[in-house]
């Protein structure tokens, strides 16, 4: 027999002060079966998908999580089988596997999972089309505290015939040697994105202050300005190497990518969203994670990317 605690809170009608008192009973419940986690959020346009596969066990129970061994697995697009489908890598308890395939909107992605202690575990999910258009992105440079940071007023366009769902990231690449002397650095390195300023982000789940987990990946709708253009008000944190006189040649860019959601995938991160910024409030009911797996859980979700890039800073010749 297993120990649960729960908290009791007595609200009395007037009362300027609530009282919590802790108490321990007896769990007498059916505990669930280990059931099988499948993350599986893919870019239409990469060539390589990944899936992680995990265990999920019973929070009161004292089962610990293990890795899933040779699970059956089948991966269709479009009712056929993909032939490059791989066991790729184990990381602690999670199995990773690959695939290659080349998607195209409207595709029907279908994934499926069996093991004896398990059962099975299937779902699919669309890929979107590219609806969202990065119509301009205008820079604005400016400092707070003593730190730099970048203001990106971000244009984009909504296709007016359907509800869309998109995430918005922040890439951003800096070449502080001239070409001529030294190759160019390609990489593109990803950025917190900060939304306090812009209304289509500002939910009772925003988090502030430190200790909170780094947003590279902000998702919204177009419930607010569907068919329309609308232009986002987002910023970064980053320095303007013009002003650092160590520096004679700076070329400096940011790559902003609009990713069009499916609504499945959408349903997801936005109930994680919820879930996360539920600290501390006695009030809130637990919030539900979104999953689209039958006879398990997690997500198989598919996103397409319209990006663009933009000089924001340029020093020397």
């Amino acid at each position: 027999m297993k120990n649960c605690r729960y908290y009791s809170l007595p609200l009395v009608l007037g009362a300027t002060l609530l009282f919590a008192c802790e108490k321990y009973v007896d769990f007498n419940g059916k505990e669930l079966l280990p059931k099988m986690v499948i993350s599986a959020i893919i870019n239409a346009k990469s060539d390589t998908g990944t899936i992680k596969i995990s265990e999920s066990v019973f929070d009161y129970s004292s089962q610990k999580s293990v890795a899933v061994e040779n699970p059956e697995i089948n991966l269709k697009i479009n009712g056929e089988s993909c032939a490059q489908l791989w066991f790729d890598t184990l990381i602690g308890v999670h199995s990773y596997y690959k695939f290659i395939s080349h998607l195209k909107t409207g595709d029907r992605v279908e994934f499926s999972a069996h093991t004896s202690k398990h059962g099975t575990v299937k779902g699919y999910d669309i890929v979107p089309e590219i609806v969202a258009e990065i119509k301009n992105i205008e820079p604005l440079w400016f400092k707070r505290d003593g730190f730099g940071y970048l203001r990106l007023l971000v244009t984009v366009r909504d296709n007016p015939d359907e509800k869309n769902f998109y995430r918005i990231v922040v890439r951003t690449n800096a070449v502080l040697i001239n070409p001529s002397i030294q190759e160019v650095d390609n990489r593109w390195d990803l950025k917190e994105v900060f939304v306090d300023d812009e209304i289509l982000f500002n939910t009772a789940t925003e988090k502030n202050g430190e200790g909170k987990t780094p947003d590279y990946y902000r998702i919204f709708s177009d419930e607010m300005f569907q068919g329309k253009e609308y232009t986002l008000n987002i910023y970064i944190r980053n320095d303007n190497f013009t002003e650092n006189v160590n520096f004679d040649y700076v070329r400096q860019s940011v790559k902003v990518e609009i990713h069009t959601l499916s609504e499945k995938l959408y349903q997801n991160l936005h109930s994680q969203e919820l879930a996360s910024g539920i600290t501390g409030d006695v009030f809130s009911e637990p919030v539900k994670i979104y999953t689209n797996m039958q006879g398990g859980y997690g997500i198989l979700g598919i996103y397409n990317v319209a990006e663009k890039i933009k000089p924001v800073a340029e020093k020397g010749n």
